[in-house]
């Protein structure tokens, strides 16, 4: 089977729905969010370079103009960059990486640097992320272990400015509502200075958590931002998300228990959001998952400009 026929079945292929993926006329920008799980899964068909050739697939069918990673090893980050930065065929992608961990036994088989964390890619050459912008900002880390971070920077979209945010948030006791707060008070900053921001990540808490009204600007929230995959009416339950509504706090499952044993039910917990002064025409679609890809679903979203 050839590459791109597997990537078709992994991330392009699935059963039609209402919100069936459109690459040819979803609205641009275009964006992806994966948590890669880069420490646990065993690598795709054993191969490093099947795994990244497959990743660059569908960033290039997705036509993906920025790409936020979670659980990346860092010699994920680089085999990625080392291809991406100066391809000859296809758009050249700059990057930035934090690193959530100095060392992880996991990414061993990644290569002799075991730093574990957060990898953000943009679409065009050297340069097209302001390096001297990069923040990691160390989330609040009540229960321990492995610290949460923040990685953001400044990027260029389309020939625009954006201030590009990437996150893991934990799962355990009160770190989710500690760690989201900080995230939405840093994010409302970076939108108060006039900068659209597109935040991407894993949150480990379902659409209608509590905790995530400090991002939401709609259904209980007092964020400033829209979710890509919320007008989805497949997904949207219960009386506060009635059909007919317009979007709804809801979205596609990307964990379950088929891709992760970790999971013990379907649902949401990768997200992208977009500000919703900037953004307008969401749309959003989680791909399948597949064993040595991830035990996530690959979380496509596309947007039109608000202004």
């Amino acid at each position: 089977m050839s590459l791109l026929l597997s990537l078709g079945l992994l991330f392009v292929t699935a059963p039609a729905r209402a919100d069936e993926p459109d690459a040819q006329n979803w609205p641009h920008p275009r964006f992806v969010t994966y948590n890669v799980c880069g420490g646990v899964c065993a690598i795709y068909q054993g191969s490093k370079t099947a795994w990244r050739d497959t990743m660059i697939d569908a960033m290039d069918h997705w036509d993906a103009d920025l790409v936020t990673f979670q659980e990346m090893c860092y010699g994920q980050w680089t085999l990625l960059r080392g291809t991406l930065a100066n391809r000859s065929s296809g758009p050249a992608y700059d990057s930035v990486w934090g690193a959530a961990l100095p060392a992880n036994a996991g990414c061993q088989k990644w290569g002799s640097d075991t730093r574990y964390g957060l990898a953000t890619f943009s679409k065009g050459g050297s340069g097209t992320i302001d390096n001297g912008s990069r923040s990691v900002v160390m989330l609040p880390n009540p229960s321990g272990g492995e610290q949460r971070i923040l990685l953001c920077a400044k990027t260029t979209i389309g020939g625009r400015g954006v201030r590009a945010c990437n996150t893991h948030i934990d799962y355990r006791g009160r770190d989710p509502e500690a760690q989201i707060a900080q995230v939405a008070a840093l994010t409302r900053d970076y939108a108060a200075q006039g900068e659209p921001v597109v935040l991407g990540g894993d949150f480990n808490v379902l659409p209608k958590d509590a905790r995530l009204d400090p991002l939401y600007d709609h259904g209980g929230g007092t964020g400033i931002f829209q979710e890509a995959d919320e007008n989805d009416k497949s997904e949207f339950t219960g009386a506060d998300c009635p059909q007919s509504g317009d979007r709804c706090r809801s979205g596609e499952a990307t964990a379950e228990p088929s891709c992760s044993p970790r999971v013990s039910e379907p649902g949401k917990i990768d997200y992208i959001f977009l500000s919703a002064y900037w953004f307008t025409t969401v749309r959003g679609d989680a791909a399948a998952c597949t064993a040595g890809m991830s035990d996530h679903h690959l979380l496509r979203g596309a947007a039109a400009w608000e202004h």
